[in-house]
């Protein structure tokens, strides 16, 4: 069919037919067409027309701008209402109806579908767009729905979209044809920032240190200049990692906007509430600057944008397995989402792009982000996968496989919540199914289940939801709602969220109001928004509230430990934020948290921030204290009390302890009487050995006759000598510790005697003939020998001292020569030998006449 009259032409209609021949063959498509080109409008468009498919076409979307946004516009294209013929959904917000047909979606919705209905009725194709991105969801999605399509429903229709797709991937993925178009709309002059040195500079200690390169809001903010002044036509685009950035670079390019050119500079982000995305989507009366994050990367298109300025930069989420932590880091962008960026500027109309870094580095950018499912937590999707009859996950056809790490990590959290057990680890058990019908985390829908059982489920909707959605509190805000709810025990930064949130909502979510006491109103909305999601959900999972709640925060707090046990963090003193946690982590108690007098605190965050490991801080936040009487009765399984006899570095003693452990973390331990003998002997025996301590008299006495036994033992190693090896070396330290229970007591004990008394009298006596510690010289000076392994011995003498020797002395038994080494009269070396004869003969003439000019006083023979 034709296009709408009032449609402008795109490129994507030039691959019209192509789509629906092939779509009339497979039931699976991968569509590259480069920004600009209309896809994501005009594909779901062309299926409603076509009339191939039966049911709705659902579009899904990475963000929720974007579904909004591209609904809307698709319902202005077709002439329609917003939620008639054409709608969105997200995760806070529908427009749909009986009537929808064209549906939009955000990702993480598909597999909340399939759950209810797991053979999409009435569903009669699923789009992925943006599919570059790689989210975890919709890689999962794209498998799910691959995985339908060979079973029940082969008539459902599967497309995936993107400009920057890696096409050959998903072609083997999925194997179906693939439609290319090449070229933008609208050309775009791409440049780089030259590159340049770092520059250096002395620090007061005189030494020299790299500086931090130029902020990327200085830079924009110069590219802005150059762009105003070198193009009179065209809005800009700057594209930051975060609201950060976004703030700081609003700044310096305000400071741009005057009479005669005035700007107007808007920021974009997810975070921003709908009026305020849509005031910077909006036509202005002047030209116009928008600061955004790869919210605006793709699906979208800005009118008027023709020039970008792009940063190169992401925030970038990562889940650590080995460490159990989120780390949060602005890290660089790959070549394809700069190529995104880029096209922001050919849209509409030929378009400018500067990078701020050079062409040289951008070489060397990774072609593709590396999928979510490579770097981000996998319990939530596990356990979705379990509940829709997945077994093993590591045998499930993954576009991209997750590591096996990764896996084992998100089943020790589902085993460790209860949601699976570990003879039957790939079936849900009872409370695994309840928790997989809640909308949210594993961690926070077992917290729900506790917390109907303990009567204060209402509430802890309210909690789930807060701890879900973004921060309420502007930074630094916290201090004016953390007073009152420190007083009491247990003091938790949830109260004071709660506390937030509850004037947010009594003012109506007023900006102007909520902004005045550092509350973020729309992230104030959002939690309501995702409250009422997770009240209506209850009833899916068999979950009721108590009509009546008595309000006490204990309950709640301990909901949190059932959730949260291996977040338990221990505090040595209240004067020091450090933090010890589980699996041997450190961390830091957020200097805003209220549990700042507690011996040990709950986090439920628990954030690695900074960009690289030396400035990297890991951060312990939302934060409640814990009762340590708790802990018995909310995990008795995981809490043990043992006796150790252990080594204290600190005391450099050996010291009998109680000890109290949950999991692997140490909650209390207390001196408690004298350690048994024997094991202190071990102990302290195992840190001389190790070189934590040394003994003052195992000194060069005590190795020669070490090094002296095992050159006898070499050169006659028929009589099977002692050659003290590290278990030798262990049991004589034991010896010499016998009795002790601390390092003092054993610092200055002899050691020579206890080292040799491991051989027989015989054998050292046999040493002692074989490899003798001292010659005599001719002169009567006594010469000493050294020994070592690999290497002969050794004697050091002056050449007066050898006068009238004509042979290099002989040890074991006659059977070694004995290498010289001949001094000057300065005891500097002259000469290394063994074979005495020649030296005299032939070097020690010409030597004499040069060591008598040099040493007049000493006499030459």
């Amino acid at each position: 069919m034709p296009r709408q009259a009032d449609t402008p032409p795109l490129p994507i209609h030039s691959l019209r037919e192509q789509i629906l021949q092939h779509l009339t063959r497979c039931n699976r498509l991968v569509i590259c067409a480069p920004t600009g080109s209309g896809k994501t409008t005009q594909v779901p468009q062309f299926l409603h027309r076509s009339n191939l498919i039966a049911g709705q076409i659902v579009i899904l979307q990475p963000r929720r701008l974007a579904a909004r946004i591209m609904a809307a516009r698709v319902a202005a294209e077709m002439n329609c209402a917003l939620g008639g013929l054409v709608g969105y959904q997200t995760r806070h917000d529908s427009r749909i109806g009986d009537a929808t047909i064209i549906r939009f979606m955000t990702e993480g919705l598909l597999l909340r579908l399939l759950q209810s209905d797991p053979n999409l009725r009435g569903i009669g194709a699923v789009i992925f767009d943006e599919f570059h991105e790689r989210s975890l969801v919709g890689d999962i999605g794209i498998a799910l729905v691959r995985r339908l399509q060979e079973s029940a429903r082969p008539d459902l229709r599967m497309l995936v979209m993107s400009a920057t797709l890696d096409v050959q991937l998903i072609r083997e993925y999925l194997n179906c044809p693939a439609v290319e178009t090449h070229g933008r709309a609208y050309p775009v002059n791409v440049r780089y920032l030259p590159a340049r040195p770092v520059p250096r500079a002395r620090t007061t200690a005189g030494r020299l240190s790299t500086r931090s390169l130029v902020p990327p809001w200085d830079l924009a903010a110069d590219a802005l200049r150059d762009i105003l002044d070198a193009h009179e036509e065209g809005d800009v685009l700057i594209f930051m990692p975060g609201a950060y950035e976004i703030r700081r670079t609003i700044e310096r390019c305000q400071a741009l906007s005057g009479a005669r050119r005035p700007l107007a500079i808007f920021p974009l982000y997810s975070e921003l509430s709908p009026a305020e995305q849509d005031a910077a989507l909006a036509p202005a009366d002047c030209r116009k600057v928008i600061v955004a994050t790869n919210v605006a990367e793709t699906s979208i298109t800005i009118p008027g944008i023709r020039h970008v300025i792009d940063s190169g930069l992401a925030r970038i989420h990562r889940f650590d397995p080995r460490r159990g932590i989120n780390v949060l880091a602005v890290e660089p962008i790959s070549q394809a989402s700069a190529d995104q960026r880029a096209g922001r500027a050919g849209r509409t109309a030929p378009g400018t792009c500067l990078r701020l870094w050079p062409q040289s580095e951008h070489r060397h950018r990774p072609a593709h982000p590396a999928p979510e499912i490579q770097r981000l937590d996998l319990a939530e999707v596990l356990i979705q996968l379990y509940d829709l009859g997945i077994g093993d996950p590591a045998a499930f056809e993954w576009l991209t496989a997750p590591s096996s790490e990764a896996l084992a990590q998100a089943q020790r959290t589902l085993e460790m919540l209860g949601a699976v057990d570990v003879s039957r680890p790939h079936e849900l058990t009872q409370l695994g199914r309840t928790m997989a019908r809640l909308p949210m985390h594993p961690r926070l829908s077992r917290m729900l289940v506790e917390a109907q059982q303990r009567g204060c489920l209402r509430r802890a909707v309210l909690w789930a939801a807060l701890i879900s959605e973004r921060d309420v509190l502007a930074p630094g805000a916290a201090g004016r709602f953390a007073q009152e709810v420190s007083r009491e025990f247990p003091a938790t930064d949830l109260l004071v969220l709660e506390a937030a949130w509850e004037l947010a909502r009594d003012c109506g979510f007023d900006p102007a109001r909520c902004e005045a006491r550092g509350i973020r109103a729309g992230a104030c909305r959002d939690v309501q928004r995702t409250q009422r999601l997770f009240l209506e959900a209850l009833d899916d999972a068999g979950l009721r509230p108590s009509r009546h709640e008595d309000g006490a925060v204990e309950p709640l707090v301990k909901c949190l430990l059932v959730a949260f046990p291996d977040h338990l963090a221990h505090r040595r003193s209240d004067r020091n934020p450090a933090c010890a946690l589980t699996a041997g982590r450190r961390g830091a108690l957020d200097p805003a948290s209220v549990a700042q007098r507690a011996g040990l605190v709950l986090p439920i965050e628990i954030s690695q921030i900074g960009q690289s490991d030396q400035s990297a801080r890991t951060v312990l936040s939302v934060a409640s204290e814990i009762a340590p009487q708790w802990l018995r009765e909310v995990h008795p399984t995981l809490l043990r009390q043992e006796r150790l006899t252990v080594y204290n570095p600190d005391t450099r003693a050996v010291e009998q302890l109680e000890r109290a452990t949950f999991l692997d973390l140490v909650i209390e331990e207390s001196i408690s009487g004298e350690p048994p003998p024997s094991r202190a002997t071990e102990l302290l025996a195992e840190q001389i050995v190790a070189g934590a301590l040394r003994l003052r008299r195992w000194d060069e006495a005590v190795e020669q006759w070490i090094a002296r036994t095992r050159c006898v033992a070499r050169w006659f190693p028929q009589r099977g000598l002692l050659t003290y090896e590290p278990q030798d070396i262990r049991l004589i330290v034991e010896e010499i510790c016998a009795g002790a229970t601390r390092f003092s007591q054993v610092e200055d004990r002899p050691c020579l005697e206890a080292v040799k008394s491991a051989l027989s009298w015989e054998d050292r006596q046999f040493v002692e003939q074989m490899a003798p510690q001292w010659l005599t010289l001719p002169g009567g000076r006594r010469m000493k020998i050294i020994y070592s392994d690999g290497a002969p011995p050794r004697g050091r003498a002056r050449i007066q001292d050898l006068y009238g020797l004509e042979e290099a002395p002989t040890i074991a038994g006659g059977r070694l020569r004995l290498t010289l080494e001949i001094l000057a009269p300065s005891n500097r070396p002259l000469q290394l030998t063994d074979d005495l004869p020649n030296f005299w003969k032939k070097l020690y003439p010409q030597l004499r006449k040069e060591l008598a000019r040099r040493y007049p006083k000493h006499k030459w023979l």
